[in-house]
């Protein structure tokens, strides 16, 4: 398994839009994408304007398959555009799954 962890400040008078699209890349992945087991955004509870997106791949070819879809890469300018400066994304590969 691949989990990627990406943590993204998103300044207040973009929540809403940043939410509603989340919202919606959540919804798309977990519905069209069967080797996905664990897809999820949350807002902090101690700052409001962090967010925190885990996605978790069967494999590469799988990851590969989600960045390609119309659902990511239509997502990805508009998300660029809500957040706050750059995207923190941290990759973690299950042992002996590399």
């Amino acid at each position: 398994m691949i989990t990627m962890i990406a943590r993204m400040r998103v300044l207040p008078e973009n929540a809403a839009a940043y939410e509603g699209l989340m919202d919606y890349v959540t919804e798309m992945t977990l519905k069209n994408e069967p080797g996905v087991p664990y897809y999820a955004w949350s807002r902090s509870a101690n700052g409001p304007d962090m967010y925190l997106v885990v996605e978790v791949y069967q494999d590469e070819k799988v990851h590969a398959g989600h960045m390609a879809s119309e659902w990511v890469t239509n997502s990805i300018p508009k998300t660029r555009g809500l957040v706050d400066g750059k995207f923190d994304i941290k990759q973690y590969v299950t042992p002996g799954q590399e």
